[in-house]
């Protein structure tokens, strides 16, 4: 996929990562929705729905984490789903009219997306701010 050129991720194409990470956010929600689904119905659809979305989450995760070390791989698993779970409480609060603790969520969110790109080795010397789009 053009997309994944290796020579982009090397120069720390921040549109792609930024890209990447609210795709690696949705992909574990959908995971969770996905047991979710199958603890309420039972239907083993829903574990080979799970499998298949952790495939793909997997997929586009090991294309912008080559050479990431030690348990960051993982580590960016976790730091998106906790992403994804303050975007979803920001609705909420939206929709209760409490502006005060959606911001305090958003900043949560912000200080998620910059440890994304900290283990990205993402720095303000090597980013590329011009996208690859």
């Amino acid at each position: 996929m053009k997309m994944f050129k290796k020579e982009k991720i090397t120069e720390k194409d921040v549109g792609l990562l930024e890209d990447a990470f609210v795709f690696l956010c949705h992909a574990v929600a959908d995971e969770s929705h996905c047991l979710g689904n199958y603890m309420s119905t039972g239907n083993e659809q829903d574990l080979k729905d799970l499998e298949e979305a952790r495939r793909l989450r997997t997929f586009v995760a090991d294309k912008i984490t080559e050479g990431i070390k030690n348990q960051n791989w993982c580590r960016i698993k976790h730091i998106c789903g906790k992403a994804m779970t303050c975007q979803e409480l920001i609705t909420r609060y939206l929709s209760m009219k409490d502006m005060e603790k959606a911001k305090e969520l958003a900043e949560e969110y912000k200080k998620l997306y910059l440890e994304y790109l900290k283990i990205l080795g993402v720095t303000e010397k090597n980013m590329k701010l011009k996208s690859s789009a």
